[in-house]
């Protein structure tokens, strides 16, 4: 009792004792917080982050003398949120060698990378190591060939891997996209530079004529530019397949968007590193019954 009356006159007596006493405690506390987080900082990485107050406590689990430390950050900023949180992503990555990228489930990366076009995934495997990775991957190029082409070869395992079968693919629509350009410019030229130069290519127009040999289809296509006027015409709903020297491309066109459409399968063969067609076939599909007009537009 004597001791407690002493330690409250005391007290009493000397009114800045108690703020000095707090203060000396907090200063106890922040130093022991320095202490800690400087060493979990130790083992991922050296960085400071102002303008945070962190209050930490260190929780031994079991008798393996393992330590964890739960942090509480409060930041006056956004830009210290953004600190706080690469900080966090840096040291999670050293602690598991692996990155963020790397750490997401495969399918939620290929869900990510599908809603890029084909320039953009090209785009990101240039700008480093990890990004090539990912952009590299076979079942990202298997979802755009998807998106952009057709789901119709979703059981076909291209030999050397989608992204090469996209590739090829993309080529052979390019080329299919060039035959129809020919035939708006009306250029026998690049219709006879377009074509192999072999007796075993075939034509058939939409007439239903037949042309066999090379000279005879290249006279064919002259016929027709010389008879027709311009044609304006749209292609639709293509489809290519593309092996490793062959390849074939049906389709939809339809003439003035006032007839029905035609059927086209465009087939072409690799030789000395390009692609020539070799077959082109056109042919009416037969809209309630009106066929002989769509025989005058072809």
């Amino acid at each position: 009792m004597e001791i407690a009356s002493s330690f409250t006159t005391v007290l009493s007596s000397q009114p800045f004792f108690v703020p000095t006493i707090v203060t000396a405690l907090c200063l106890l506390l922040t130093l022991f917080a320095f202490t800690t987080v400087r060493s979990i900082s130790s083992k991922a990485s050296k960085s400071v982050v102002d303008g945070c107050d962190f209050a930490a406590s260190a929780n031994k689990k079991g008798g393996g003398g393992g330590g964890g430390c739960d942090c509480v950050c409060k930041c006056t900023s956004p830009e210290m949120v953004e600190k706080v949180n690469s900080a966090a992503v840096i040291a999670a990555e050293r602690q598991t060698g692996a990155s963020m990228m790397e750490q997401l489930v495969p399918e939620i990366t290929t869900h990510a990378l599908s809603y890029l076009d084909y320039p953009s995934l090209c785009r990101l495997s240039m700008t480093n190591s990890l990004m090539r990775k990912a952009a590299n991957d076979d079942n990202a190029w298997k979802a755009l060939y998807h998106k952009d082409f057709t789901w119709e070869q979703d059981s076909v395992t291209p030999a050397n891997g989608w992204k090469a079968y996209y590739a090829a693919t993309r080529a052979i629509v390019n080329i299919n996209t060039e035959f129809f350009n020919i035939i708006r410019e009306r250029s026998l030229p690049a219709m006879s530079r377009f074509w192999l130069n072999a007796d075993f290519v075939k034509c058939v127009h939409a007439s239903g004529e037949l042309f066999s040999g090379y000279n005879a289809v290249i006279q064919s296509w002259q016929l027709a530019f010389t008879w027709e006027q311009g044609v304006n015409f749209q292609v639709r709903d293509v489809r290519a397949r593309v092996m490793s020297e062959m390849a074939w491309v049906s389709m939809k066109t339809f003439v003035d968007m006032d007839s029905g459409p035609f059927n086209v399968t465009n087939t072409f063969e690799f030789h000395n590193g390009r692609w020539y067609m070799v077959h082109h076939h056109s042919s009416v599909m037969t809209i309630d019954g009106d066929v002989e007009q769509q025989l005058v537009h072809a």
